[in-house]
Parts: structure tokens; sequence; C-alpha cells
């Protein structure tokens, strides 16, 4: 996806003007832009997803895993949990700032970072 259309997206979202969108800068991958101090991922469904998908396996090898006994561990149910922990939508996990997912033009997602 051209980030261009990444910068018109959220252009749009935040509701700026011509010049404004030159405020609007790549962070550390054109799937992250800034404006101002606020940051925000702007990605396609596809790439929600997969983002959602790492995000929940991390926080599952880095916060849950070692919590559990080891002989507890072989019986959990990996996708289960995945399951559940997606009620809430992507926003929660993808928006750490507002849990927001924000549908935008483009067929792209907004989701506020900090």
């Amino acid at each position: 996806m051209e980030i261009e259309k990444r910068i018109k997206a959220l252009a749009a979202h935040l509701e700026l003007t011509g010049e404004e969108w030159e405020e609007i800068t790549e962070g550390y991958d054109e799937t992250h832009l800034e404006y101002g101090n606020q940051g925000y991922l702007v990605v396609t469904d596809n790439e929600a997803d997969e983002i959602w998908e790492e995000y929940l396996e991390g926080y599952f090898d880095d916060c849950i895993l070692p919590e559990l006994p080891e002989f507890a561990a072989r019986y959990f149910d990996l996708e289960a949990w995945k399951r559940d922990a997606r009620h809430d939508g992507r926003g929660v996990c993808l928006a750490p700032y507002d849990h927001n997912e924000i549908q935008a033009i483009h067929g792209l997602f907004i989701y506020r970072t900090n």
C-alpha cells in the first residue's frame, strides 16, 4: 500500500487541511505515522489481522507462558485463549491510547498508539 494513501486516510480522519498534511511524518515504518506528538498505526484489514495475531502470540509467550506451571503449560489451549482475547476487537491491542479502531478511506484502519 502506498504511503500517500495512508497519509490521506489519517489526514481525513484528523480533518486536516492540505498544509497540515505536510506535518504527518512516517514513523519507524510505513504503517506508523506521526502527527505532532501523536502516533498512529494505519493499516489494511489484513495487516491489522497479522499485527494482532503477532501481538497475541507475543503476549502469550512473554506474559502468560512464563507464569504457568510447567505441567499446566502442556495443557494450555493457545487457540482458545486467542479466540477469547479477540472478543473485544483489535482496538484493545492495536490502539493502546484509546482502544478505538477507526475505519478510514481507502479500506484502511487507524489506531492511535500514543
